[in-house]
């Protein structure tokens, strides 16, 4: 038996038949949607995700983006894809679902290099920006707390 197109179309482009799905799937995406993956607002698999949407959902969670801030991680992409299966997802719901504090951003702040580098001198990396700022704010504590 021949091999499927999508197989065929993996080989050629070095991705897995699985990929060549998703890529397929995600042109179901509303313009607007489709904008922000090019453009690395969103991330290509929460995207995948919200092509499962109606396109009246998906022009909803646009509005749901714009209202919360930010776009869906993989984990708020399948709940509200879920919700959606089930017929019961709301504007409400995908702003909810959107507003919840992610865990990573819990866990770290995050600082773009050309937002430190005028802070220091040009030879330093990144690890040696880290610390440079930790101690700084260590000192910095140490000053508040002894005043």
């Amino acid at each position: 038996m021949g091999k499927k197109s999508i197989e065929l179309i993996g080989e050629e482009c070095g991705d897995s038949p699985k990929q060549v799905q998703r890529y397929i799937k995600i042109t179901e995406l509303i313009t607007e949607m489709l904008e922000k993956v090019d453009d690395g607002s969103m991330g290509f698999t929460p995207a995948v995700q919200l092509s499962f949407l109606k396109k009246k959902e998906q022009k909803e969670m646009l509005d749901a983006m714009e209202f919360a801030q930010c776009t869906p991680s993989l984990s708020q992409a399948l709940r509200i894809k879920k919700l959606s299966a089930d017929g019961k997802l709301t504007v409400r719901d995908m702003e909810d679902i959107l507003s919840e504090i992610k865990q990573k951003e819990i866990d770290r702040v995050v600082f773009k290099m050309e937002q430190l580098h005028r802070f220091f001198p040009v030879s330093y990396t990144a690890e040696q920006m880290r610390r440079e700022i930790l101690e700084m704010l260590k000192l910095n504590m140490n000053k508040y707390w002894d005043e």
